[in-house]
């Protein structure tokens, strides 16, 4: 499933050249932790629709949407990849669950979740740099 959302944070110009120049690694390490954190509002967000439609009894489904949380399906199942590049980070979210694109094709439930969560994907991404570069 290829769905794109991209997150546009303004840090002031002088900020960004001290880090670039200071603390380059810093830059990076807030780019990466905003971008998992938006990857769990939306992963969460699709856990809580696939619960609330009934989509599946089983937790095996949920356990595995978006990132590790310690279940047993979700050790296996979880897609949860990031890609570094010089300057953006990607995140592939989903699950290898067997009937995982059955439910998409059927539902749109990670399409749903992404909808409904974008404007909380995009705060707790602004949060992540704020805190990652002023503490």
């Amino acid at each position: 499933m290829a769905n794109d959302v991209k997150f546009q944070i303004n840090v002031d110009k002088d900020t960004v050249n001290f880090f670039q120049k200071e603390m380059p690694q810093k830059l990076k390490e807030a780019r990466k932790k905003a971008v998992e954190a938006a990857g769990k509002v939306w992963a969460d967000e699709a856990k809580r629709i696939t619960r609330n439609d009934n989509h599946i009894v089983t937790g095996l489904y949920v356990n595995s949407i978006g990132y590790n949380t310690g279940s047993p399906a979700s050790e296996t199942d979880v897609v949860h990849e990031i890609t570094e590049g010089s300057t953006s980070t990607k995140l592939e979210t989903g699950s290898n669950v067997a009937y995982a694109s059955v439910l998409e094709k059927r539902y749109n439930i990670m399409g749903r979740a992404l909808d409904s969560s974008q404007n909380r994907m995009a705060k707790v991404a602004e949060t992540q740099v704020k805190k990652t570069l002023f503490g």
